[in-house]
């Protein structure tokens, strides 16, 4: 056996069914041992080694195993560390491997020669480099161990040439994997029995807790356990963006996005009032917390935090109880003490919740109904709600989907229903990151909502998709610029716009030139149309939607609009409204049409 063949044997041992990835000269013989195993692990070829690592962790957000990728030496090795940064910061279980030169040519000024290793070791929880064949099996297992234990993260795996290539004698002898890791999370721990007992008192004692959930309540599948223990206390629960989904979003007790980027007003204003906050698998971090102002730390509650990583707890508030361990098995054990005290529910509180919430919906039911082009992004999610599936996979790239995503579009059930990448907000995620959520997910609708910024890093993924007739819809937000840029100058620079703004592009006829479908919508009574045709399709199709850009009306983005504010001298006034309404992202028809 050569080391590639025992690479791709361990694969199959981890029970490895989908490697992401773009050939190189270097990874010439990891691509001779993958054919010889084409029936076992399908190879997905992209167009770029970014993108490749980009569906690898959608496919681990979604799969629940960890994703692999490929890259060669040189320049692929550069291009791929985007995707491997942002899974690692976002909890994300990659596996990336490089291959390199020959170790004989070290140092003699080889072409693509790269210490790949260290290039990776600040953005991986470990980065390795495999000097001998005989090594290749610890090394993979561990690789394993240490992306699925813990917080879950991206390992980085480099192999030279002669590793790859060279003989080894009896290998097949020490290629076995370790069961627990081929998925995650593995080695779940649970936090002491005293620890549980102060928690419990603190949240008996509370009048106004609220629930903090993040993306560790998804990672760890703990929504179950985390609906159980806010209706025995009848406590609100907030979301982090990436803890969009821990709780089913028009349950009595949701309040959606907390934080600054795709807040609800009425949302922050329960955090503030609350005399307990509850964070689970949550790093409150700057985005959720406001820069670390909500809840106000001059008047803080009392705070319980329960994370997989004991770092992240007290890292940036006082913290009364720290728990540590995996979120489903510690709300358990807290539900069960918490059983037998009976706690009292608190009156009003659902009551309160749904009014709050209708006066939410009110205050923008105009924006989600209108029809004027360009459409606004309110409309846009206004559409997806009512035409997408309950059980659909929605992708939202960094920049103008966010915020409307984060706000606006409702999850239905409980679960990873939502991706937004959050660790660095990198543009170019959603097209690429659909390949691997539609391999993980072949029975769900996955939709891929783009800004045309980011379209324009990773078109040539259009081409992977009609390639494997991957029958996803991209839905793309047509403003002709860096719209999130762009608001940002018009607020703090005083409209004075550069390096912002580009051409309008058919994006649609483009898609069709990749060998997808492809639609431009130029009226918003073809709106709805347009995405039910694409829906009921089953091709991969690109709805192209001529879209108002950011600084034209300023999305849910609190600290954007309180500098507005300070500068109008009044509020912007889309956030309250004194009628209850009915919800316009699901049950209202649009004016100018309807589904």
């Amino acid at each position: 056996m050569r080391g590639s063949d025992i690479i791709v044997q361990m694969l199959i041992e981890y029970d490895v069914e989908h490697v992401f990835g773009v050939s190189g000269d270097s990874s010439i013989s990891l691509y001779e041992s993958l054919y010889e195993h084409r029936d076992r692990i399908t190879h997905v070829l992209c167009r770029d080694e970014r993108s490749a690592s980009f569906a690898a962790d959608a496919y681990a957000r979604l799969s629940f195993k960890p994703g692999v990728c490929e890259s060669p030496s040189g320049a692929g090795a550069l291009y791929t560390v985007p995707g491997v940064a942002e899974a690692n910061a976002s909890s994300v279980p990659v596996i990336a491997f490089t291959s390199g030169i020959d170790l004989a040519s070290e140092g003699k000024g080889t072409i693509t020669e790269l210490d790949h290793h260290v290039l990776y070791k600040s953005i991986t929880k470990w980065s390795h480099f495999v000097k001998r064949y005989d090594r290749i099996p610890d090394a993979l297992r561990r690789a394993f161990r240490v992306a699925t234990t813990g917080r879950p993260g991206a390992v980085h795996v480099a192999f030279p040439q002669e590793v790859l290539n060279s003989e080894v004698p009896g290998g097949e002898r020490d290629i076995y994997a370790e069961a627990a890791c081929r998925g995650y999370p593995a080695y779940r721990g649970r936090a002491e029995r005293s620890l549980l007992e102060q928690a419990a008192d603190l949240l008996l004692a509370a009048e106004r807790p609220v629930i903090i959930a993040g993306g560790g309540v998804i990672n760890a599948r703990a929504w179950d356990a985390l609906i159980a223990l806010a209706e025995m206390l009848s406590a609100p629960v907030g979301t982090s963006i990436t803890g969009k989904g821990a709780i089913p979003e028009d349950h009595p007790l949701a309040i959606g996005v907390v934080g600054d980027n795709g807040y609800r007003d009425y949302a922050n204003r329960m955090v503030a009032e609350a005399d307990l906050l509850f964070y689970i698998g949550c790093k409150t971090g700057s985005v959720t917390t406001i820069k670390w102002s909500l809840p106000d730390p001059r008047n803080a509650p009392r705070v319980i935090h329960l994370d997989i990583d004991p770092q992240l707890i007290g890292n940036n508030y006082p913290t009364d109880v720290g728990l540590v361990g995996d979120a489903q098995l510690v709300l358990a054990d807290l539900v069960a003490v918490l059983g037998p005290r009976e706690p009292q529910a608190h009156a009003g509180v659902t009551e309160r919740i749904a009014s709050l919430r209708a006066e939410w919906w009110a205050s923008v039911a105009e924006k989600a109904a209108g029809d004027q082009v360009p459409l606004k992004p309110h409309r846009v999610m206004a559409a997806l709600s009512r035409v997408l599936p309950e059980d659909a996979i929605v992708i939202a790239d960094a920049g103008t989907p966010t915020p409307y995503t984060a706000a606006y579009y409702d999850v239905r059930r409980p679960g990873r229903q939502v991706i937004i990448p959050r660790a660095y907000g990198g543009l170019g995620y959603a097209i690429p990151a659909t390949i691997g959520a539609k391999i993980a997910r072949p029975d769900q609708l996955v939709v891929g909502l783009s800004g045309d910024g980011s379209f324009g890093m990773c078109a040539g993924e259009l081409e992977t998709l009609a390639r494997l007739g991957l029958p996803v819809l991209i839905v793309n937000f047509n403003n002709s610029c860096f719209g999130w840029i762009k608001a940002i100058q018009s607020i703090h620079s005083g409209g004075r716009y550069l390096g912002v703004d580009f051409s309008t592009i058919d994006h649609g006829a483009v898609a069709r030139a990749f060998g997808m479908d492809g639609v431009r919508v130029e009226r918003a009574s073809d709106l709805e149309g347009a995405l039910e045709d694409a829906v009921r399709s089953g091709r991969p199709t690109l709805v192209d939607l001529l879209t108002e850009s950011e600084e034209k009306d300023l999305p849910q983005v609190r600290t954007w609009r309180a500098a507005a504010e300070r500068a109008a001298g009044r509020p912007l006034g889309t956030e309250s409204a004194s009628a209850a309404a009915p919800d316009p992202f699901v049950d209202a028809v649009p004016a100018g049409g309807g589904a």
